[in-house]
């Protein structure tokens, strides 16, 4: 159609094989809407093919094709317009069955009046057009919903290629790191995470361990259950047997009811066995059983309970060692240690300190709720050359602790961090140290020593350098020399 023909409203077809009917019909209708003529069916499908139609009063009686054979085919082809059929009242029969099945939408009885007919006609457009209208809305839904859901596949997509680029390749969890070590790790935790081997997370204390068990099981299929982390050092023997295996009531002094353990709490997910070198024997051998065949028998029960769990170890000892002394079972041994992963120690990843520090300050922040934007040069030159022996978790602690002295707004400087961490102690260490010419360890030295000067006097370099008896200049200057130079009065 053309652009003008594409204005138009949309027209009536009258279809009659009597051309007064027509005549009189078109009379009705010519104030409202265009409408197009037809002696015969074929000629009013034509009509259809060529304009946009909301309206079609076709007369029963035709010859070649009834009013309601027509009807039907508009009603397959074009199912928005509104058919009307004109009928004797002798078809009213035929009239109703084809209301029925969907191929008429009214009837009007011959003679009829043209008020009410003009009444109907007009009803009948309106119905098209809403009709029509619903039709685009749907449309339009339908490629709306279609979109969104590939944009949704697309973004899906993005954000798991983004998780595995980025947050994948340097934070696993609450685990972060970026050095060559931390790839192996989070490769490691990966592939245990997807299978069901027993896993033995090694390392010393404070550097994840319990962090990486809750990896590999939410990254797992059994992520949907339970995970159960327990401290075997943390309680004597029989308090231990009950935490884990349960009781039944009366089985000793103060069972008052039955308990589940921690494996029947976790059936179906995963137990973290902490520090499981510090278990004597006797409490190895009844783990070992729940390892093996999968059976836990509660304090004072007479029957086992089947439990389905995955089982992760962690320990900061050297089991091999433990097992060559005798300390731990080596069958025990063998078992837990199917899928090992060794977590290193923060001064092995000196390449994750700044990321680490921004990745807890945010957090600690945030808990705290109070805005504290980052570190100051020095405070950063402070933790970077700390030993860390307590890992991760000594560095969380430094932070929380640094931004509970914070002001809101302000940067973590020395002034906030603890005298060790600040240089108290390692300018001791780095003293007694036999390793080092003699000119760099001097140098270290003096770098704490300014350092730690600084944090005494709140970072105030006109005080500090009145402590140290240089001038003011002087301090900038090796300031500067140790790019430190924005370090803040």
């Amino acid at each position: 159609m053309t652009q003008a023909a594409d204005a138009l409203p949309p027209g009536l077809v009258i279809a009659d094989d009597e051309p007064a009917v027509l005549s009189l019909i078109g009379q009705v209708f010519r104030d409202d809407f265009p409408v197009l003529c037809a002696q015969s069916g074929a000629e009013a499908l034509a009509h259809l093919e060529k304009n946009e139609v909301g309206v079609v009063i076709a007369d029963q009686r035709m010859p070649g094709m009834t009013g309601t054979e027509l009807l039907a085919r508009v009603a397959e082809r074009w199912p928005d317009v509104v058919r009307i059929t004109l009928t004797a009242y002798a078809d009213v029969d035929t009239m109703l069955e084809a209301i029925n099945a969907g191929r008429v939408d009214e009837f009007v009885t011959k003679p009829w009046d043209n008020r009410d007919l003009a009444m109907i006609g007009r009803r009948a457009m309106e119905t098209y057009r809403l009709r029509a209208a619903n039709r685009r809305l749907f449309r339009e839904n339908a490629r709306l919903v279609t979109e969104l859901r590939v944009a949704n596949q697309q973004l899906e997509g993005e954000n798991r290629r983004l998780r595995r680029e980025a947050g994948d390749r340097y934070k696993l969890g609450d685990i972060v790191g970026q050095s060559a070590a931390m790839h192996e790790v989070f490769r490691l935790i990966d592939k245990a995470a997807q299978s069901t081997a027993n896993v033995l997370l090694t390392g010393e204390t404070g550097t994840g361990k319990e962090l990486a068990a809750a990896a590999i099981h939410y990254n797992g299929p059994r992520r949907g259950a339970k995970f159960v982390a327990v401290n075997c050092g943390a309680m004597p023997e029989s308090l231990l047997e009950s935490e884990l295996f349960g009781h039944v009531k009366g089985a000793f002094t103060g069972a008052v009811r039955d308990r589940r353990g921690l494996f029947e709490e976790a059936h179906g997910g995963t137990i973290l066995l902490d520090e499981v070198g510090e278990m004597v024997p006797s409490m190895q051998v009844k783990v070992l059983r729940i390892v093996e065949d999968g059976k836990v028998r509660p304090v004072g029960a007479t029957r086992d309970v089947q439990v389905d769990v995955r089982l992760i170890a962690a320990t900061n000892r050297d089991l091999r060692a433990e097992v060559e002394r005798g300390t731990f079972r080596r069958d025990l041994f063998y078992r837990v240690n199917v899928f090992p992963i060794a977590l290193p120690p923060l001064r092995e990843r000196a390449d994750d300190l700044r990321l680490l520090a921004t990745h807890l300050l945010a957090k600690c922040s945030a808990q705290a709720r109070k805005s504290v934007p980052g570190f100051t040069p020095a405070a950063l030159h402070c933790l970077e050359h700390y030993a860390w022996p307590g890992n991760v978790r000594e560095l969380r602690n430094e932070v929380e602790r640094a931004v509970a002295l914070a002001e809101p707004g302000e940067m973590i400087d020395i002034a906030h961090l603890s005298a060790g961490v600040a240089g108290d102690q390692t300018i001791a260490d780095t003293a007694a140290d036999g390793t080092g010419r003699l000119g760099d360890r001097l140098e270290r030295i003096e770098q704490l020593l300014v350092l730690n000067e600084l944090r005494r006097h709140a970072s105030n370099r006109t005080h500090t350098a009145a402590a140290l008896g240089i001038t003011v200049r002087a301090l900038q200057k090796k300031l500067a020399r140790w790019g430190l130079r924005e370090t803040p009065e």
